[in-house]
């Protein structure tokens, strides 16, 4: 299910999550639109797809099995490689902060790669997804304990010593609000850890509406580090550590993503 096969009703208006303000057109992608905050300078979609498209688009099987990058239902892909690296390097990065046996918090679980390598490590897993696809895999074939909705309606438990969403920002329907959700299910001394693409990145800024990263019928809200550190605060979280760099192992081979981790204001 692509933008170009979608109506007018297949969409919605929004403003910026922080300034509450319309957003002046960057890229006009019928029936869609990129715009920047001429407040804070936040970018996002609007006009964006419905939540009702969104659930249809991300309910697609093949929208996690395109590519092969986020594992599909067990088949092999050399795109895999690549995630194996990822789920390594960020293991890696919540290890050095976050030891097992502590609790750790996935949203966005995908089909549950990184939450069951997680577990093998010793952590006490929990996750949650918005693809019915997605979570009914992470739960039957993974034994996996994946809530299948938002995180804002998903039971609340123990708070979570490490909470992790990996290429996840980027699709909620209000950064701002899943944030502030984050800082409320973390435990005060907790760590949470991050990736998503940044639109101030080399091939961004020289491919401009040709970025491959664009995606604006996914990828409804686009950031830098300096509005992802401004969305943070407003959250009541500090980020504390930004990793642009493709040769890290969490982050390998990708020239246009970041890797940020940070923990709770006091």
């Amino acid at each position: 299910m692509r933008a170009q096969g979608w109506q007018g009703s297949d969409t919605e208006e929004v403003t910026c999550c922080l300034c509450e303000i319309p957003g002046t057109v960057l890229y006009r992608m019928p029936p869609l639109a990129v715009v920047r905050c001429p407040g804070c300078g936040l970018v996002y979609v609007s006009p964006r797809p419905s939540a009702a498209a969104l659930q249809r688009l991300y309910d697609e099987p093949a929208y996690f099995e395109d590519g092969g990058v986020y594992g599909g239902r067990g088949r092999f892909n050399p795109a895999m490689a690549l995630q194996r690296n990822w789920i390594a390097g960020r293991l890696q990065i919540v290890r050095e902060a976050v030891p097992a046996p502590a609790s750790l918090l996935e949203i966005g679980t995908g089909y549950g790669l990184f939450l069951s390598a997680a577990r093998d490590l010793g952590y006490k897993t929990g996750g949650v997804e918005l693809s019915r696809t997605a979570a009914t895999h992470a739960r039957d074939a993974r034994g996996l304990d994946v809530y299948c909705g938002q995180l804002a309606d998903a039971p609340d438990g123990d708070l979570a010593d490490a909470v992790c969403f990996w290429d996840t920002l980027e699709h909620v329907p209000d950064p701002l609000v899943f944030l502030t959700e984050v800082r409320r299910r973390l435990a005060p001394d907790g760590t949470f850890a991050l990736s998503v693409p940044y639109l101030s990145s080399l091939p961004a800024r020289l491919l401009g509406r040709r970025w491959w990263t664009l995606k604006p019928e996914q990828h409804i809200w686009h950031f830098t580090p300096a509005t992802l550190n401004t969305l943070a605060a407003r959250a009541g979280l500090t980020i504390t550590r930004v990793c642009l760099s493709p040769a890290l192992r969490a982050n390998l081979g990708r020239l246009d993503s970041l890797v940020a981790v940070g923990r709770a204001r006091p």
